[in-house]
């Protein structure tokens, strides 16, 4: 088995993984999902996390169907039982195997699941943010489009970030950012986003992103439109007009009702059927713009680094472009996938510095599956596209 790092040193580090520990506390004291609980408690393991490890087991393999989710919420459990009981003990080490296996199992699903029916292409959410202003232009006062608008703009004029927009407090200088919270530094000239805290900064550490020009342009309108000290403000229904919607300047939305806002925005204009997983989408549809325009392996790397995730995640989860090979695959096995990974290793060829991929985008569907070669070692050139011949021909064997 592959082995990955699904361990940080104390789980309650993590929001989401103290978030999640809370969650698993409340369920198996029978509490309902909004009663409060005692945080010193819940990190008393040995009182509940380990005495009734057998029944959150088979509770968590009853509720969670999905492999993904079953993961992430098995994850922290397993940090927290090798914090009270040590990585070599034999509850420790069942939980980290069986987590770490349904991780590379969800992983393997979305690779092959990469002709989704509610993927969405990059300029079709773009055609759409653009329908939206110019009927926000003849009707102004319906500001439920333009909150859409405004909310498809941060997703589309810039790699796209998680749900922590919905995070973001504006400040006019770096010196202003609070430790430990998410800002949007905003000034007349530029932007940038110091991020502190997120999905993937106990591992990876924080981040300075960058804000366009075309998208500094438009918050800073916004801002001179709407006063406010967050970047996306709560708002609430109007009575006497649906269409029209107050907002709170000192109070962000929620990340879920960021995902509603984005989900109705992109809903389907024959039925109104709201888009679901809108922000999943959103990055699935501008990697994959990425992936499809013969984009140097330097660019994808920094396109995966604003989007705060691997190229390696990128790849499997953000694209409708699928590798078809990791020579971190055990090639003793049979399956298409990891003959391919053999005969890349035969070039002896690095996953790091190379990535052969083929296209699942238009091309696939007129037939025609295009490849393409990223190295970012210019040594690695020639066997690079060595071992691309020698994929094409494995490929070519299984009908691909």
């Amino acid at each position: 088995m592959r082995k990955t790092q699904v361990y940080v040193e104390d789980p309650w580090d993590v929001d989401s993984y103290a978030t999640k520990l809370k969650t698993l506390y409340r369920a198996m004291h029978g509490l309902k999902r909004t009663s409060p609980v005692d945080n010193a408690k819940v990190r008393q393991y040995s009182e509940w996390l380990v005495r009734k490890v057998d029944e959150l087991y088979s509770y968590l393999r009853e509720k969670y169907t999905n492999l993904s989710v079953l993961s992430s919420m098995m994850l922290p459990v397993a940090s927290a039982l090798r914090q009270e009981l040590g990585e070599d003990h034999a509850i420790t080490t069942k939980w980290r195997n069986e987590a770490t296996e349904l991780r590379y199992r969800a992983d393997e699903e979305a690779s092959h699941n990469v002709q989704d029916e509610d993927f969405k292409t990059y300029q079709e959410i773009c055609n759409r943010r653009d329908s939206i202003r110019e009927q926000l232009d003849k009707e102004p006062s319906h500001t439920i489009q333009y909150w859409q608008w405004f909310a498809l703009c941060l997703y589309t004029m810039q790699p796209p970030l998680r749900a922590d927009w919905a995070t973001l407090s504006i400040v006019d200088s770096v010196d202003k950012a609070s430790t430990g919270q998410n800002h949007l530094v905003l000034t007349s000239d530029k932007a940038v986003i110091p991020i502190q805290q997120d999905k993937v900064s106990h591992r990876k550490g924080g981040a300075h992103i960058p804000v366009t020009d075309e998208l500094h342009s438009v918050l800073l309108g916004s801002i001179r439109q709407f006063p406010r000290s967050v970047v996306v403000p709560y708002t609430s229904k109007s009575s006497q007009n649906p269409l029209h919607r107050s907002y709170s300047p000192d109070k962000h939305i929620s990340k879920v009702n960021l995902s509603k806002l984005l989900s109705q925005a992109m809903a389907s204009p024959q039925d109104n059927t709201p888009w679901p997983r809108p922000i999943q989408g959103l990055r699935k549809a501008h990697s994959t713009l990425v992936m499809s325009s013969n984009a140097s392996y330097h660019t994808i790397k920094q396109v995966a680094d604003a989007q705060r995730h691997s190229v390696s995640t990128m790849l499997c989860h953000y694209n409708a472009v699928s590798p078809c090979c990791s020579v971190e695959d055990d090639t003793k096995a049979s399956t298409p996938e990891k003959r391919i990974a053999s005969a890349m290793q035969q070039t002896g060829l690095c996953h790091s510095n190379v990535i052969i991929m083929t296209h699942y985008g238009e091309s696939h569907r007129n037939g025609s599956p295009a490849w393409t070669l990223y190295c970012s070692n210019p040594d690695l050139q020639e066997p690079a596209e060595q071992g691309l011949a020698i994929i094409q021909e494995a490929c070519s064997s299984r009908g691909q």
